[in-house]
């Protein structure tokens, strides 16, 4: 059994029955159009699902299985569940936060997907979870200039500098190994982002000669992370204003028994 995974399935799902908002889930193929710039995107990663009360890692197959339970039940109490073919579900929410923005509503995202912090504005917020504290909480704008010092705007800029190992996605440190974090950071917070960063480079010196040297000769490197990171906004997805409205809960005490028995039995397992 794999513990986190349970703890992490149960706390999106009470997520979505008790805030109510809608649930999105990853679209059939959503991973083709960014494994087509980058073969090694998400190449490790297995899919999880539910066999015999139990939750383990496996099939595609068994994953679609998990998926249509958790719909069932989220449906069951009137949650919203969307699903796009062709896009990941990290792209739906970009889409729809935007669309929600535009409407003038501020938005809340609840998960530990470190992806989202390139949406952190004044009006996008993300409740994640806080393992030592075996809570969740809010992390904001102010939240990552503190952590990071420098824009959320910038985050996509970072991460396409120094990658992300668990996406699959290398970093230039592959190719320049001592272009590090610190030195991401430091051009970053003068530059503002790998767009400007790198129309400076190819002009004038920006930093150290192997800074240089890298934005120079791996431009084109650091692009192709742009793409593979970078959330969409054009997925084929628009926000239904009946998804914002409070929902029907009088199935709930119901549903979430049966949800409750099946997860002590997982537990069990």
């Amino acid at each position: 059994m794999h513990a986190p995974v349970i703890t992490l399935f149960v706390e999106l799902t009470l997520i979505a029955f008790f805030v109510g908002s809608p649930l999105v889930l990853d679209g059939e193929d959503g991973n083709e159009f960014r494994r087509k710039l980058l073969p090694s995107y998400k190449s490790n990663r297995q899919s999880i699902i539910w066999r015999g009360g139990n939750l383990q890692r496996g099939s595609s197959a068994g994953a679609s299985s998990t998926e249509l339970q958790v719909t069932t039940i989220l449906q069951k109490c009137n949650v919203p569940v969307i699903k796009v073919n062709g896009y990941e579900a990290d792209d739906v929410v970009a889409t729809l936060t935007d669309q929600a923005v535009q409407r003038g509503h501020r938005v809340v995202i609840g998960s530990p997907d470190k992806d989202f912090k390139q949406l952190i504005s004044q009006d996008v917020h993300i409740v994640m979870p806080l393992a030592d504290l075996g809570r969740w909480s809010f992390y904001t704008m102010r939240h990552y200039i503190e952590q990071y010092k420098c824009d959320p705007s910038s985050d996509l800029s970072l991460r396409c500098i120094i990658g992300d190992e668990v996406d699959g996605v290398p970093g230039i440190q592959y190719v320049a190994p001592k272009f590090g974090r610190k030195t991401a950071l430091k051009l970053l917070r003068k530059h503002g982002s790998l767009a400007n960063l790198l129309k400076a480079a190819a002009v004038r010196t920006v930093g150290k000669q192997y800074a240089q040297d890298a934005l120079t000769k791996h431009a084109d490197y650091l692009w192709r992370n742009f793409e593979v990171l970078g959330l969409r906004r054009d997925a084929r997805v628009h926000l239904q204003e009946d998804w914002l409205l409070e929902r029907d809960t009088s199935s709930d005490f119901l549903v979430l028994s049966d949800f409750v028995d099946l997860l002590d039995k997982a537990k069990q397992g």
